[in-house]
């Protein structure tokens, strides 16, 4: 896993996607995600990095111990209905920076210089 994606995102996963980061998402206790944001931010980098469904990118979350890995999941943990990612996604459009988890990722990758000489 080390020099992987999923190593990457497994050794910066406090500091890449802080709670208070997704704050803003949800101003209230009431009507939170069952799955915390983070753990949502973290699948879908994951998702987007091997261009995974909704329904795929939790069936590797429930099953694939990289993912299980990188996302800070145990391995008895269980994943979420693939719906969760329509309401995430929508809370992040709604929120206006729709990009956040994006643009964090650059910062990262840009911070640690892990792509440097690649594409």
């Amino acid at each position: 896993m080390s020099g992987s994606a999923f190593g990457f995102l497994a050794e910066r996963r406090d500091g890449l996607f802080p709670e208070e980061r997704f704050g803003d998402l949800y101003p209230s206790r009431n009507g939170r995600l069952s799955v915390p944001p983070r753990v949502l931010a973290w699948a879908t980098v994951l998702q987007v990095l091997e261009k995974r469904t909704d329904h795929d990118a939790v069936v590797a979350l429930r099953c694939d111990l990289c993912w299980k890995a990188a996302c800070g999941r145990g391995l008895y943990d269980t994943a979420f209905d693939p719906s969760l990612f329509i309401c995430f996604r929508r809370r992040l459009a709604l929120s206006g920076d729709r990009g956040r988890i994006f643009t964090r990722v650059r910062e990262i990758i840009t911070q640690t210089g892990v792509l440097k000489g690649r594409r």
